[in-house]
């Protein structure tokens, strides 16, 4: 269990600067959305949601400084598919967040719209939602293997 500790951590410490990251873009450009929830699956206030993630980030950072000496390990090594496919999702579902951050920024009445033409549903917030936890789980999964091969 205690392998799992650095890849926990390091997976936060990024989620958590991403999610602070947005609601700060949100608090620049939009001041007047910080009240809003996030999206439907996630009945919380930007400006809540924000906070806890920077919180969240900087215990982490902490932790992994004081337990481990450094914030982020790289090991070099040749990836193999399952890593390829980890870092390949991850990138994608990470540019697909990127864009409806963007997107939400820009024209926020769209959050509760359906993401595409092709299906009811998901709508664009719920969709930046789950591409943040597919990213999330992507680099966890990266971390967790890079703890075990190195």
């Amino acid at each position: 269990m205690r392998t799992m500790f650095r890849p926990a951590a390091e997976t936060l410490m990024v989620a958590g600067l991403l999610g602070w990251a947005y609601v700060a873009a949100v608090a620049v450009l939009r001041p007047d959305a910080l009240s809003i929830h996030i999206a439907t699956v996630l009945p919380m206030r930007r400006d809540t949601f924000g906070a806890v993630s920077l919180a969240l980030s900087f215990a982490c950072a902490y932790a992994l400084r004081a337990r481990t000496g450094t914030f982020w390990v790289r090991r070099a090594g040749r990836p193999d598919a399952a890593e390829a496919g980890l870092a390949a999702v991850g990138g994608y579902a990470f540019l697909v967040w990127v864009y409806l951050c963007f997107n939400n920024l820009s024209h926020p009445r769209t959050t509760r719209y359906r993401f595409t033409h092709f299906w009811e549903h998901p709508s664009e917030g719920t969709t930046a939602v789950l591409c943040f936890l597919v990213l999330s789980a992507c680099l966890f999964g990266l971390r967790v293997r890079k703890a075990r091969h190195g």
